[in-house]
């Protein structure tokens, strides 16, 4: 069987408005001196060393795609601006580099990303959704400094004349992006509970798999792991589980795919499970009222405790069926009868009004950062096409 067509990775760099001072033509590499780019080029140099096949372009907004070698002379033009480089240009440079169709992954300002984005409308954007220029600069560092959040903060520097080193605007960007951070790792740690994957791997263009494990008792991780198989055809992925450990599963799709699922499959279970959560505390308060003594007074405290975790597992299944299938109408609950002989009814109501759209779940900027990630096995002998 015919090994895969290998696509190249290319590293797509926007320019930058500082540049170099000289009157005489440098190299791109060395034209463009701001520390935005800087951060830029940190964080492609980084992911082109888990790549090694990996290629790094930078995207001027008047002569197009250049490497970092070709020699320009310093211009002043930002995308967007008059006279600035066209779609055209762009597609017809990428044709005459050979990179029509490879793996693109861009770095830059939004401008830069759409001009790269009429040329590959699928390619990676791992700035998506960065609030300011102080959530972009924090998203690179991930990249080339991951390990930095393990070091202990450096104590602020403070003139002898007590001016501030930074302006306030950057002291505000900076507090609003250390809690967007504390909060982004409370809820990633939340989501963990229910779902965890491993890095992707892409074996070809479009071929990739992951793997994903399910924390927690055999009962849950097979309620979990049951849903995934469920959902994953809302992300055109195929899940199956392994015969030699129930707690994972592997994945396999194409990279985009896959990795939406990845970013996906946990908030989608913890959707569930709070919904979940609702009808056994729904169950806890019937169990206290007077209404629930008749049905439960010849039960020991053992059979009334087998009786909630079945409840609580059966409503996870209800919650899992509305979420994939929602219908118009749910049926009501009827005073009077059991928790466990009407967990429908009583379930189906609370998730069919806080149903959620489980193919949206992806994040944008987890699934981007996933694809960057990756590892990449391109032309690996004896690959499955």
């Amino acid at each position: 069987m015919a090994a895969p067509t290998v696509r190249p990775r290319v590293i797509i760099v926007s320019c930058g408005g500082r540049k170099s001072t000289t009157e005489q033509p440098v190299s791109a590499g060395e034209m463009y001196c701001g520390s935005y780019h800087v951060a830029l080029r940190r964080a492609a140099d980084a992911l082109t060393a888990q790549d090694g096949t990996a290629r790094v372009l930078i995207l001027s907004a008047l002569h197009g795609f250049v490497d970092l070698d070709d020699l320009i002379a310093p211009y002043d033009l930002r995308m967007g601006d008059d006279g600035s480089v066209t779609g055209e240009k762009l597609r017809q440079q990428a044709a005459d580099l050979g990179i029509l169709h490879a793996d693109i992954t861009v770095l830059g300002p939004r401008a830069y990303v759409e001009a790269c984005r009429a040329v590959w409308p699928r390619l990676t954007d791992i700035l998506a959704g960065a609030r300011g220029i102080g959530e972009q600069l924090a998203k690179l560092a991930d990249i080339y400094a991951p390990d930095r959040r393990s070091l202990p903060p450096k104590p602020a520097a403070h003139p002898a004349d007590g001016t501030s080193t930074g302006s306030i605007i950057e002291e505000i960007e900076r507090g609003a992006h250390a809690r967007l951070n504390r909060e982004e790792r409370r809820a990633a740690r939340k989501r963990a509970r229910y779902a965890t994957y491993s890095r992707l791997v892409i074996e070809h263009a479009g071929r990739a798999h992951g793997a994903l494990t399910f924390p927690g008792d055999r009962a849950k991780s097979a309620a979990r792991a049951g849903a995934a198989v469920r959902f994953a055809d809302l992300y055109h992925v195929q899940a199956h589980g392994r015969p030699d450990d129930a707690r994972t599963m592997d994945v396999h799709g194409t990279p985009r795919d896959v990795a939406r699922f990845l970013s996906a499959l946990p908030r989608a279970l913890e959707k569930a499970e709070i919904r979940s959560s609702e009808a056994a505390r729904l169950y806890g308060r019937w169990e206290r009222h007077s209404a629930a003594r008749a049905h439960l007074a010849d039960m020991s405290s053992a059979q009334r405790r087998t009786r909630a975790r079945a409840f609580r597992a059966a409503a996870f299944q209800v919650v899992i069926d509305i979420l994939l299938d929602c219908p118009d109408t749910v049926p009501e609950a009827t005073d009077g009868i059991p928790p466990w002989d009407q967990v429908y009814p009583l379930v189906a109501g609370i998730a069919h009004y806080y149903w959620a759209d489980l193919a949206v779940l992806a994040d944008p900027d987890e699934t981007a950062r996933i694809l960057a990630a990756a590892e990449r096995r391109c032309g690996t002998p004896g690959a499955t096409p």
